[in-house]
C-alpha cells in the first residue's frame, strides 16, 4: 500500500435535519474527497487527470512527484541488466503499462523473466473447448479491475489468464453503500455491476489488454437475453480478448429468477451468446441454484464450451447495533476461503456430469487450494479474494503448482486433473 500521511482528524458537524445514516453519509463523500486528492498528489497528478487518465502535459510537475520519480528510477538502475528495458508508455496515466516494474516473483519483485520457478515445467491446460492456456492459473472477475491496475504491481503476462470486472451493455453506477463487509474467512461484497459499458470498456482498455501480454476473459452479465448478445457483439474484435465468460448469477427481468438457477434459462443464454461468437463461451455457475448439476448439463447441450464452478454464495450480515443489515441491498455474496469445501464440492458433482472443462473457483489462496480444484475434475482454477490480501496470490499459486509437478515427477499438471473422482464404470 502506497505511504499515506498522517490526516488530522476533522470533525465533521452533524447537521440534525438529516438522518445519522444521511450525516455519516455526507461524512464519507468528505473522506473520500480527501483520500482522491491525495493519492492524485501519490501519482504527481490532479484530481481531474487521475479521474480521466488523461495527463495534462503544461502542469509543472510536483516536487512530491519528482521525489517519487527519483526513488523509482534509483530503484530501476539497482535492478541492472536483471530488468527488463523499460518500454515507453502508450496509454494515458493510469492506464498505461509497464511491466518491467511488477514483481516477477513471489520472494524477488526484480527477478528476470528467465528465472520465473515455472519455466520448463508443462502447466499448460485446455481451459476450454478451443481455449489453450500457458497455465491453468486466472484471475476471478471482479477482484482484478481490468487488469491494467494489477499490472503495475506484478508482471500478468505470466498469468494463464485474467477475467476482467463484470460488463454490462450499459454503464452501472452500482449498489448503494455499504457494498463489502467482512466476515470470518471471507467477505461479503454487493458492489453490483458497476461498470462504464461495453463500449467504454472496449474503447478504453482493449489497447491497454494487448499490450498486457495475457489472455483477457470477458465477464458479462446483463438482465435479459439481449443484454447478454449485445455485450458480446460491442466486444467482438476487441485486442486480447480470447473467450467469455457468462455471469447467470443476474436476475431474469420478466420472472424475477436467476438465470443460473432456471436449466432452461441458463441454456436460452447460453445458446443465444453462441451464435453471436465464434470464440470459445463460459458459463459461471452459481451455487444458489436448486440443481448446479441439471443447470451445468443443461448450459453443455446449449453449446457451452467451459463451466466456471462457482460464483459467489449468497450471504447477510446485521449491524446489530443499528438493527439493519450491514450492506447497502440487504444480502450479498459471499467469498473466499469460506466458501471453498462448496466451490470443491460442486466442481467435484458437476465434473462427473459433463465432458467440457471446468474452471475451479472460491476461496483458492495458494497451490494446496488450487490442486484440490484440479483432483476434483477442474482443468484451470481462478484466484481471486485472496488478491486483495496479497496481489501476488495468483502467482504463488503458479509457483506452488510448478513446483509440484517437479516434486511428484509429472509430465505435466494435467496428469493430475480429476485423478479424484470415481473410477469410471465398466
Amino acid at each position: 500500500m502506497p505511504w499515506r500521511r498522517f490526516r488530522k482528524k476533522v470533525e465533521r458537524p452533524i447537521d440534525v435535519s438529516k438522518s445519522i445514516e444521511e450525516s455519516l453519509d455526507d461524512a464519507a463523500d468528505g473522506e473520500s474527497e480527501e483520500d482522491a486528492a491525495e493519492l492524485a498528489e501519490l501519482d504527481d497528478a490532479t484530481i481531474a487527470e487521475a479521474a480521466t487518465g488523461e495527463p495534462n502535459e503544461d502542469r509543472a510537475p510536483t516536487e512530491l512527484g519528482d521525489k517519487l520519480r527519483g526513488v523509482l528510477e534509483s530503484a530501476a538502475e539497482r535492478g541492472g541488466e536483471a530488468r527488463r528495458e523499460r518500454r515507453p508508455r502508450s496509454a494515458p496515466r493510469g492506464i498505461a503499462l509497464d511491466r518491467s516494474s511488477g514483481a516477477a516473483r513471489s520472494d524477488d519483485a526484480h527477478a528476470a523473466p528467465e528465472s520465473y520457478p515455472e519455466l520448463g515445467v508443462d502447466l499448460s491446460v485446455e481451459a476450454a473447448r478451443g481455449l489453450r492456456l500457458k497455465n491453468p492459473v486466472m484471475t476471478a472477475s471482479g477482484t482484478f479491475g481490468q487488469g491494467v491496475e494489477y499490472a503495475e504491481l506484478i508482471d500478468v503476462s505470466r498469468l494463464g489468464a485474467i477475467v476482467n470486472k463484470g460488463t454490462t451493455p450499459a454503464a452501472r453506477p452500482g449498489n448503494p453503500q455499504y457494498r463489502i463487509a467482512e466476515t470470518p474467512s471471507g467477505i461479503l461484497n454487493s458492489i453490483g455491476l458497476e461498470n462504464p459499458g461495453a463500449l467504454e470498456v472496449a474503447r478504453k482498455y482493449g489497447k491497454a489488454w494487448a499490450e498486457l501480454g495475457v489472455a483477457v476473459i470477458v465477464n458479462v452479465a446483463g438482465y435479459s437475453v439481449d443484454d447478454y448478445v449485445y455485450v458480446v457483439h460491442e466486444m467482438t474484435g476487441t485486442p486480447g480478448v480470447v473467450a467469455y465468460e457468462i455471469n447467470v448469477s443476474c436476475p431474469n427481468v420478466k420472472g424475477g429468477m436467476l438465470f443460473g438457477c432456471d436449466p432452461d434459462l441458463a441454456a436460452e443464454v447460453t445458446s443465444a451468446v453462441k451464435a453471436e461468437t465464434d470464440l470459445p463461451v463460459i458459463v459461471k455457475l452459481t451455487p444458489n441454484a436448486p440443481d448446479v448439476v441439471a443447470v451445468a448439463r443443461a448450459c453443455e447441450q446449449a453449446g457451452a464450451d467451459a463451466l466456471t464452478a462457482i460464483n459467489t454464495v449468497l450471504g447477510m450480515r446485521i449491524d446489530t447495533r443499528r438493527r439493519r443489515p450491514i450492506l447497502g441491498t440487504g444480502s450479498g455474496g459471499l467469498s473466499g476461503p469460506a466458501i471453498r469445501p462448496i466451490a470443491v464440492h460442486v466442481t467435484y458433482q458437476v465434473a462427473q456430469a459433463v465432458a467440457i472443462p471446468i474452471i475451479g473457483a472460491g476461496g483458492i489462496t495458494n497451490a494446496q487450494d488450487a490442486l484440490e480444484f484440479l483432483m476434483a475434475g477442474a482443468s484451470s482454477v481462478q484466484v481471486g479474494t485472496a488478491t486483495f490480501a496479497d496481489p501476488l496470490a495468483p502467482l504463488k499459486v503458479i509457483e506452488g503448482l510448478a513446483a509440484y509437478v517437479k516434486e511428484h515427477g509429472l509430465a505435466s499438471i494435467r496428469d493430475v486433473i480429476g485423478v479424484a473422482l470415481p473410477a469410471p464404470e465398466d
